[in-house]
């Protein structure tokens, strides 16, 4: 595990505790993808399927660990800003304190994994709901996904990311071979790029519509 504020390779940030649930073959089983699915993600065939969920939930709090279990879900991957909390609030409240643990009752770990540049934003938000994370994640690119999975050593089969953007959380879920859970952002006010960013997701939101209810 790195120390506090030690970027890797490729930039993200990363901590907490990572409790692996079974064999370290997280990254493995990214690693044995067919050359096509390595190829980097903007040179692969683009079709709507890819920004599709896999499924849909209004919020987190419409995900239960009981669901997931039956899904045979042991990691779910969470965006932070917009989905676990609004933007700028700094720590999480008893309620998803409360979901957290009731993940964990069912076998499910969340693990924050997210796009903030900001190192301090993910690691004070993660430390305090006691879970690892990843920040500076590069979505949708898929290193992170694997990273994750490794440290948690569960397979894709066995993870599933949950997010209130198509372009990042479900392209990024999809491109790594996880099931992709589409969540509505928590709040839009107070910046008018995540309007514009909502109307452009809309087709793809409209998309994802039929998806699955857990």
């Amino acid at each position: 595990m790195k120390k506090r504020g030690e970027a890797d390779s490729e930039g993200a940030w990363s901590g907490g505790k990572a409790k692996a649930q079974g064999p370290r073959s997280g990254a493995g089983f990214c690693l044995r993808r067919s050359e096509s699915d390595r190829a980097p993600w903007p040179l692969r065939s683009v079709t709507t399927a890819w920004f599709r969920a896999k499924f849909t939930a209004h919020d987190i709090y419409e995900i239960t660990g009981a669901a997931l279990e039956r899904r045979g879900i042991r990691l779910l991957l969470a965006d932070l800003d917009n989905t676990l909390a609004p933007y700028g609030v700094p720590e999480p409240d008893q309620r998803l304190r409360a979901w957290r643990d009731e993940l964990q009752s069912h076998g499910v770990t969340l693990f924050i994994l997210s796009n903030n540049r900001h190192e301090s934003r993910p690691r004070i938000f993660s430390e305090a709901l006691e879970v690892p994370y990843i920040g500076h994640a590069g979505k949708p690119k898929t290193p992170s996904f694997c990273r994750a999975m490794e440290r948690m050593g569960v397979t894709r089969e066995q993870t599933a990311i949950v997010g209130d953007q198509i372009f990042t959380d479900v392209l990024g879920g999809n491109l790594a071979g996880v099931s992709a859970i589409l969540v509505e952002p928590i709040r839009l006010a107070g910046n008018p790029g995540r309007y514009l960013r909502y109307a452009a997701e809309w087709p793809f939101r409209l998309l994802s519509g039929g998806g699955e209810r857990l």
